[in-house]
């Protein structure tokens, strides 16, 4: 796209982020045309919205990446002004900061080492020089929303993040490389007027049949252009392990992961 589109577009995303706005339609001259385009309108609306706080991946398989149209692993920013932790209390989020919220139970993992980008045809990561990265595990609870009309691309869908909402980090655990995740079952649930509802419930099965570690590696290996690397400090979220529920109304949400704990918030 020309650099006026590019800026029109800049402005539309960062814009309907900050408000919650849905957009209603979208011109196809402000679509990205490549994988390079997508990143480069990603990291300027990110710029314009707050720091990068830790990253999504997905397309993280084959198939995945098949359905969506991509060469390789893919990821939206998770931008420090929605970003909740909910270590100490649930946080409270308005549902007037979103357009269609949905839940999604995910195992994060924190980093205390910085995974600078590597030149093309340079020796990718290694699986211990990523594991040797990793602090915590933090389980959490993403809020994914859509500023986008229905039916967008891959494309302009990776622009806008990804389809991220809000983040919510929960409790973290230094013993992550022994929990075994594919057996790790997660329980969603939503407390209205004192009675618990189940939404959903799962397990890091569907996470690359149980290895998220790897979908780090994944992008470790297939990191975002124009961040400077992946910082410690931030945290990278491996997919979704309940599905995509619908937030039911006003209510609290308590995701429960066993033995690693409760991640917690409210909507109102």
């Amino acid at each position: 796209m020309n650099d006026i589109d590019f800026d029109l577009a800049r402005a539309e995303l960062a814009n309907a982020r900050r408000d919650a706005r849905a957009i209603t339609s979208w011109p196809a001259a402000r679509v990205p045309s490549d994988l390079a385009e997508a990143y480069r309108l990603q990291a300027a609306v990110a710029s314009a919205l707050g720091a990068t706080s830790g990253w999504k991946v997905a397309a993280v398989t084959p198939a995945q990446r098949q359905s969506l149209g991509v060469p390789v692993p893919i990821a939206g920013p998770l931008l420090a002004p929605w970003m909740h932790d909910a270590r100490a209390a649930a946080p409270t989020l308005s549902a007037a900061g979103f357009i269609a919220p949905k839940l999604e139970c995910e195992f994060a993992f924190e980093l205390i080492r910085d995974l600078p980008e590597r030149a093309a045809g340079a020796k990718p990561y290694t699986r211990s020089e990523v594991e040797a990265a990793i602090g915590h595990l933090r389980i959490g609870i993403e809020v994914c929303d859509s500023r986008l009309p229905a039916d967008m691309s891959t494309l302009l869908q990776l622009a806008d993040g990804f389809n991220n909402g809000a983040y919510i980090v929960g409790p973290a655990s230094a013993d992550w490389n022994h929990v075994d995740y594919a057996t790790q079952e997660i329980v969603l649930r939503a407390v209205i007027d004192g009675k618990r509802t189940e939404l959903a419930r799962g397990s890091g099965q569907p996470i690359l049949q149980g290895d998220p570690v790897g979908a780090v590696l994944l992008l470790a290996n297939a990191q975002p252009p124009g961040y400077g690397g992946l910082r410690a400090g931030q945290f990278v979220t491996t997919g979704s392990c309940t599905g995509a529920v619908a937030v039911p109304g006003a209510c609290a949400v308590e995701a429960d992961f066993g033995a690693l704990g409760m991640v917690r918030l409210r909507f109102e």
